[in-house]
């Protein structure tokens, strides 16, 4: 059932019976069917609920919260068999998928010089066709979707302004917009689409779970994702998280803003190298990258990414494990086999 029926269906619960608010209901459900097919300003649309008396807002939200269930459910079936479909070219260029990550592969062999110089005319590039090929997202699905499905999502964002707008007018409590189940149910969709290995998806999933706990910050977890997914992209296997290793790369940081330093071997007595760092966390490791500037961790892996010695660390297949550490601009990076 396409959109313009349901605009007859909301149409049709009442009928007007005077000029006055009684009638601004259909008068705005009209100018919201007008704007999906000719293009204009929604938002004046939406201005209009102001101007409806509460009980009127909430009879309108009746009407129209009477097919949104439907009118969504419909929208998302036909975006999961567009997606689905869409998904079949990611599994079909394995070829190039498997080319690209060898060329990746290949740039490690290099002098430290020349492998800097192809990491940054080349290196990123292929990491985002990877991306492109292997996480299919929201925006890159529907690019490919036809004139239907796109007129259909316009129009579930344009009746889901409209809701919000009722929800607000009519004082009706509300944690979330209307959008935010379908967007959620469209990424947990694709996310079932994508081409990386199950094995590492469980990984990081599981390193979800391990963040949750204090020994872990947000920031941390959201930059060790964002080094695995790079891993896992380049065909390698997800690190698991280690608190342990986290602690003592974080100890690591704080020490070389704190003692004014910036290197691997620390001037801290006990403190010397990785291993030593690592030892006092009741933990081992077996490689370590530093990195300070930003408080962003994926300033950080970028930085790492395109650093010869450092992007060999990120992308050794011995490892097993991972830490990261921040203490404001500095980051350290520790791995365990």
């Amino acid at each position: 059932m396409r959109i313009s029926v349901f605009l007859f269906m909301l149409m049709s619960f009442s009928k007007p019976t005077a000029i006055g608010a009684s009638s601004l209901g259909d008068e705005i459900l009209a100018a919201v069917k007008s704007r999906i097919n000719h293009g204009g300003n929604l938002s004046e649309v939406y201005d209009l609920v102001d101007d409806l008396p509460i009980k009127d807002s909430k009879a309108l939200y009746i009407r129209v919260n009477r097919v949104w269930p439907k009118l969504t459910g419909n929208y998302i079936s036909n975006f999961q068999r567009h997606a689905r479909n869409a998904g079949n070219d990611t599994r079909e260029n394995k070829t190039h998928i498997r080319d690209l990550r060898k060329e990746l592969e290949s740039m490690k062999s290099l002098a430290d010089r020349p492998m800097k110089d192809v990491l940054k005319k080349r290196g990123i590039t292929i990491l985002s066709e990877l991306r492109k090929l292997l996480i299919p997202n929201t925006e890159l699905v529907l690019s490919t979707a036809n004139e239907t499905l796109k007129k259909e999502r316009r129009s579930l964002i344009a009746y889901a302004g409209l809701r919000d707008a009722l929800i607000k007018a009519a004082i009706i409590p509300s944690d979330s917009t209307s959008l935010s189940p379908v967007t959620k149910a469209e990424e947990d969709f694709i996310r079932q689409l994508s081409g990386l290995d199950r094995k590492g998806l469980r990984v990081m999933a599981k390193n979800r779970k391990t963040a949750k706990k204090p020994d872990v910050t947000e920031t941390e977890r959201k930059g060790v994702e964002d080094a695995n997914i790079m891993r896992l992209l380049a065909g390698y296997n997800a690190l698991e998280i280690d608190p342990n290793l986290c602690a003592a790369a974080r100890d690591h940081s704080k020490d070389m803003e704190t003692h004014n330093f910036f290197a691997h071997n620390s001037p801290l007595k006990g403190k010397k190298t990785p291993w030593d760092r690592a030892k006092i966390f009741s933990t081992t490791a077996s490689g370590e990258n530093i990195f300070m500037g930003s408080t962003d961790p994926l300033a950080a892996n970028r930085g790492w990414f395109f650093s010869p010695g450092h992007h060999r660390n990120m992308f050794d297949p011995r490892h097993k494990r991972i830490g990261l550490g921040q203490h404001n601009r500095h980051w350290t990076q520790l791995f365990g086999s």
